[in-house]
């Protein structure tokens, strides 16, 4: 993967997903311009299923909304994406992806975390506010943003964790009101990782 997608609907997702390949996120109302990620090794394909990671009735708690059944797609990598609300002004995606190896899972954290620290400025500047969660998974980081759109205040949060070689995150984006809290969107990961193998 040469480009990692950091769309605001995707945010700190693509961070600890970056090892799946580029997701194509469903169109949100807006985006953040993509820093360069580093150079991958190769992903095996995943079995876990996005859309019972977080089902239609968690992601509707979480993000405030009333949402159908997810539609789920895959990465080139073998990352599975679920989005709910796909083209409404509330776009909630659920990622997960796997790396073959610890090894291969920290290289990936470590090469995201040197992305992160050379975008920063420009992530920063562009509304994004990533921040490490401790004692969340291997490893976890948290992102918020606020931007002025069109249609009114664009609000994100998401959020991304390894556990072992799996990689998974999810991201609540919506335009005119409030994204799920940094404490509600840590409760559900916590949730994810109780359903993990």
């Amino acid at each position: 993967m040469n480009r990692m997608t950091i769309g605001i609907s995707v945010l700190a997702v693509a961070a600890l997903l970056s090892a799946c390949a580029t997701p194509t996120p469903t169109p949100a109302p807006t985006s953040t311009p993509a820093p360069t990620s580093p150079k991958q090794a190769a992903t095996v394909s995943t079995k876990l299923d996005p859309c019972q990671l977080i089902t239609s009735q968690e992601a509707s708690k979480l993000a405030g909304a009333s949402f159908g059944a997810g539609v789920e797609s895959t990465t080139s990598g073998g990352g599975k994406i679920c989005t709910y609300g796909s083209g409404t002004s509330n776009v909630f995606m659920v990622d997960v992806g796997q790396a073959p190896d610890i090894a291969t899972a920290k290289a990936y954290q470590a090469d995201f975390v040197a992305t992160l620290q050379e975008n920063l400025a420009q992530l920063v500047s562009g509304g994004l506010v990533p921040t490490d969660v401790p004692n969340l998974g291997d490893a976890a980081i948290y992102a918020q943003v606020t931007l002025k759109g069109p249609g009114g205040p664009i609000n994100g949060a998401a959020i991304g964790v390894r556990k072992g070689t799996i990689f998974f995150g999810f991201s609540d984006l919506v335009l005119g009101g409030p994204a799920p809290t940094r404490a509600a969107m840590e409760s559900q990961a916590k949730t994810v990782l109780g359903k993990l193998p």
